[in-house]
């Protein structure tokens, strides 16, 4: 998926930003990162690596992902993506 950021009423691309890390691991995220994302001062991010790649979530984000989850009685992630899967590719077969 791309990324994109809002210029007036234009979507643009977002071109990857260098950011520097300081001591300690602090890094800065530039003002257009933190507008696009959502993310204030003071908000709480959850940070995890995937294939080698920081990824930063606010944890808002995760707290409604929890919500959901609770609210539909623990859905196992996997499942679900694999019922999709499956309903996905007997729609592609019907229309083939």
């Amino acid at each position: 998926m791309e990324t994109l950021i809002t210029r007036g009423n234009l979507r643009l691309p977002m071109v990857p930003i260098a950011v520097k890390v300081y001591k300690g691991g602090v890094v800065k995220l530039p003002a257009s990162v933190r507008r696009e994302a959502g993310i204030k001062e003071g908000d709480v991010l959850l940070v995890s690596v995937k294939d080698g790649r920081v990824v930063l979530t606010p944890r808002k984000d995760v707290d409604l992902l929890n919500q959901f989850s609770s609210e539909l009685g623990g859905v196992d992630e996997d499942e679900v993506f694999e019922q999709g899967l499956r309903a996905a590719r007997a729609v592609s077969w019907k229309l083939e």
